[in-house]
């Protein structure tokens, strides 16, 4: 009985000695300049998304533009305002942001902040960001601490109002509990981002090759490295360097011996940051926020200093003033409780992937709100939906798989997109009308009269006469038909046309420099490309992105005609066929009417389904777009209906997206529940998703048999629909640069 008595009183005394050191009075000053300076922060931040690219700001951009949002469990029903509100809802909470700085309407201001900001943060789960999440909670305590209590406008009020000026600048004092809850959510974040680094992914240095690389090649060209070093042996030191400092840094910080040491160390670890990494505003976030650490009058002393300067000792440097505590205050129990809750929570949320089996970095289970921070490089290789519906599949009488067409929603074109790989398409197969589906043409017309003759002249000649004829018979109008031209081919010659057009057309200096800035920035993509050094696929996109540019720029009338007739395949890498190709242009055919369009094609093939060829892995989201919402294609034997996510998605959505599983999860049930709007039917929704991770073998992310549209989602648990990942690497490590790389 006495040790139960005396337990209790040992936990009595624990709890009351907590809620007395809670309740100490300390200096504010600290307070206000965490204040201040996260509300200049989140200004810079806010502000942001007003800058305009390409006559779109940010807010359009992000959050107007897509036709959907991927939204946090739970949280389907938070949707953008439509505009003007969207942009007069990030104004309200720019402006709530500069009025916490400034310690005005402080305690209205603040929670105006938290709502408008979580509600932005809830806005769209893709730009899911551990920074963004602090923000949240950041904001959310200020609601309730006492930051306006010294250096604020609402302060300066106040005291004019009781008529005791004098008061202004007399020294304020807060309890302690705002300083404890600041250092521990700090704490909490670099620790628990230490801890998250102890994984065998992280200490071989590979997730962050990336930035080691920039780093190596910086470093490289600025002071000079030794030819030994490589770029993996930086990323091993990054990759260390960063799981020492987050498991130690928050105890350095609270030990005032090595508090300076602390804050020297978050001053190299965050400038080094805001230069490697693509983290926004969270080094100067993060960096003015430690100084919480320090003894809460550090800001009032600082401004003493300046106004006398001198060098104390150390005792009364970092010593803080003594406070009144002979009363033995208590913080209010329910205060206290508050405190409490939020400190267990912050503690043991962030360890509930523990629980759940599998890694956490691949399933994503458990990953957010976790401070699980840059453990990962991880890109999809693709993402295909595919839709499952039988009345849409049947089979001929010949046992051959084939597709109800009257089944389909409408609109839905009679092609077949055969996928191929392009480098390997081998045009004495296909003699005669073939159709390609190529990036930024679309769709085109190809007639290859070589297999009829041998002569090139004569082939080209006969060629002319077959498509003119059979345009003659089956539309009564006359194409247009020209001969390929290599790519080189066609630079020289729009650079001609211009040459000749460009006086008669009257324009402007600025379009005339602007149409040579992108014809010479063509000129380099075309030297680069043909390098086929490692990088030649990244090379090939932005050869096709230059392109793309001069084929929607102003001068189209005088490039479109050339472009159209590059070789088929040629933007995608393929070698020139060799072959005398024909390219047909009718307008009747590119006109928007796709319904229009869509009768002419089944007319050339007969009404029965015309066939084209697509290679589907060498394509970029604008490419994707230009097919429809659903289409028919045809691999590995079979047909397949496919759902075009890119319809929907913007590629800053799918590169986050396409690589976590209860996001997928989440748009294959809004695919299911479109088809079912659509044509009244429930379909299965099946998602091929192969990811790499880490420089591992790319896999598969999601198990392609399993239909999403039906299979539940369990948010605190392993959904078992995500296969397990394998550990086989790639050996980035081990795969030196090339010489021509440096300098």
């Amino acid at each position: 009985m006495k040790a139960a008595a005396r337990s209790a009183n040992s936990h009595s005394n624990l709890i009351d000695a907590f809620r007395i050191k809670m309740a100490t009075p300390v200096d504010a000053s600290s307070l206000a300049v965490f204040r201040i300076c996260f509300g200049l922060v989140m200004v810079w931040h806010l502000l942001k998304y007003f800058q305009s690219y390409h006559g779109m700001t940010e807010i359009a951009r992000v959050f107007g533009m897509p036709a959907l949002h991927f939204t946090y469990p739970g949280f389907g029903w938070v949707q953008p305002w439509s505009e003007p509100w969207l942009t007069f809802h990030f104004a309200v909470t720019t402006i709530a942001a500069g009025l916490v700085a400034c310690g005005l309407f402080y305690r209205v201001a603040s929670v105006v902040l938290f709502l408008g900001y979580t509600y932005i943060f809830l806005l769209e789960a893709t730009l899911y960001n551990n920074h963004y999440y602090l923000i949240c909670l950041f904001s959310f305590l200020l609601i309730f601490m006492p930051a306006s209590r010294c250096w604020s406008f609402d302060n300066l009020i106040r005291k004019q109002f009781q008529g005791k000026p004098d008061l202004a600048n007399a020294p304020a004092t807060i309890p302690f509990w705002p300083i404890f809850l600041l250092r521990f959510q700090l704490f909490v974040v670099y620790f628990f981002g230490g801890i998250a680094k102890l994984n065998a992914d992280w200490l071989t240095g590979e997730p962050l090759y990336t930035p080691g690389t920039i780093l190596h090649d910086f470093l490289f060209g600025t002071i000079g490295l030794p030819q030994v070093l490589q770029p993996i042996h930086l990323c091993l030191f990054l990759a260390w360097a960063g799981l020492f400092y987050d498991l130690s840094i928050g105890f350095l910080l609270l030990w005032r011996k090595t508090r300076w040491l602390g804050l020297l160390a978050t001053a190299i670890f965050h400038f080094h940051n805001h230069f490697i990494f693509p983290i926004g505003i969270f080094p100067a976030m993060a960096f003015t926020a430690t100084l919480v650490f320090l003894d809460p009058n550090w800001p009032r002393q600082l401004v003493n200093w300046l106004k006398q300067p001198r060098w104390p000792s150390a005792q009364t440097a970092t010593q803080s003033p003594p406070s009144s505590s002979s009363s033995h205050a208590k913080l209010a129990f329910g205060m206290t409780m508050a405190i409490c809750t939020f400190v267990v929570w912050q503690s043991t949320w962030p360890l509930r992937h523990l629980i759940i089996p599998g890694d956490a970095n691949w399933t994503e289970e458990g990953q957010d709100f976790a401070w699980r921070m840059m453990l990962r490089a991880k890109a999809a290789g693709h993402m295909t939906c595919r839709i499952i519906d039988p009345q849409l599949h049947t089979v001929t009488a010949q046992g051959k798989p084939a597709i109800e067409w009257d089944a389909c929603p409408v609109g839905t074109p009679q092609a077949i997109h055969i996928a191929i790989d392009s480098h390997l398409f081998v045009w004495s197969h296909h003699p005669g009308l073939t159709i390609t589906q190529e990036p930024i043409f679309g769709r085109r017309l190809i007639y290859n009269p070589s297999s009829f003759h041998t002569d090139r002249s004569e082939a080209i000649e006969v060629g002319k006469q077959n498509v003119l004829q059979q345009w003659e018979k089956t539309f009564a109008r006359v194409p247009t038909i020209e001969e390929t031209i290599s790519l080189p081919e066609a630079i020289t010659l729009i650079q001609t046309r211009f040459d000749k057009m460009a006086d008669g057309l009257r324009l402007s200096p600025d379009v005339r420099s602007e149409f040579a800035t992108q014809l010479a920035e063509l000129k380099r993509q075309d030297d680069a490309d043909a390098d086929k050094q490692p990088g030649h696929e990244p090379r090939r996109v932005q050869l096709v992105n230059a392109l793309h540019r001069l084929y929607y720029s102003p001068l189209a009338k005088i490039v479109r005609p050339v472009i159209r007739r590059i070789e088929p395949f040629v933007l995608q890498g393929a070698a020139p066929s060799g072959k005398p190709l024909l390219v047909i242009s009718d307008a009747s055919l590119d006109q928007t009417n796709a319904a229009a369009t869509e009768v002419d094609l089944l007319k050339l093939s007969a009404g029965e389904p015309y066939i084209v060829w697509t290679d589907f892995s060498r394509m970029r989201p604008d490419d994707w777009r230009q097919l429809p919402q659903n289409f028919v294609t045809f691999e590995d034997r079979q047909l397949h209906m496919v759902w075009n996510h890119f319809q929907e998605i913007e590629p800053h959505q799918l590169e986050k997206a396409a690589v976590r599983p209860w996001m997928i999860h989440q748009y294959a049930q809004h695919v299911g529940k479109r088809w079912q709007e659509i044509t009244g039917r429930p379909p299965e929704v099946r998602v091929e998703s192969y990811v790499m991770m880490n420089y591992t073998m790319p896999q598969m992310l999601i198990d392609p048999q399993v239909d999403l549209a039906s299979a539940p989602l369990s948010t605190f648990g392993h959904n078992a629909w995500i296969l397990p990942r394998n550990h086989q690497r790639l050996g980035i490590a081990n795969q030196a640069p090339p010489t021509t790389m440096r300098r």
